[in-house]
């Protein structure tokens, strides 16, 4: 048995595979943030409309709190792509030296502690809607 630098071939495939499944992982989560901030921000703008429509413009400006939500999940979305995209030529720059350890987890902890933030943006700006 070699050291652990000293890798099969086979090994090192996996470890690589298993690299770029978690980049893919990331790619979906950030697309999927992306793609739900897009939906919420439209969404705002659609009441807006018919509130203006119904002559209510007064109740149309309280509709900004999503267009700010939907934004900030779409800029989340896109900074976890690029963090896991960094992240990814990191890692893999390590398995090939042979130093893969566990990666750093503050990615995990940046985006969902973000993500729980504007849902809870999200929860006061439903309860404000529901409220008027």
């Amino acid at each position: 048995m070699g050291l652990p630098h000293e890798r099969q071939p086979d090994e090192t495939l996996r470890i690589h595979q298993a690299n770029e499944r978690t980049l893919l992982a990331w790619v979906r989560t950030s697309l999927g943030l992306m793609g739900f901030g897009f939906a919420i921000a439209r969404f705002g703008l659609f009441l807006r409309g018919l509130a203006e429509a119904d002559h209510r413009s007064a109740r149309a400006a309280h509709g900004i709190g999503s267009a700010w939500a939907g934004v900030t999940l779409v800029a989340i979305g896109m900074l976890a792509s690029l963090a896991a995209t960094l992240r990814y030529g990191r890692v893999r720059r390590a398995i090939e030296r042979g130093e893969v350890g566990a990666p750093n987890p503050l990615i995990v902890y940046v985006v969902g502690l973000t993500v729980a933030f504007v849902g809870l943006a999200l929860t006061v700006l439903l309860a404000r809607a529901l409220g008027q």
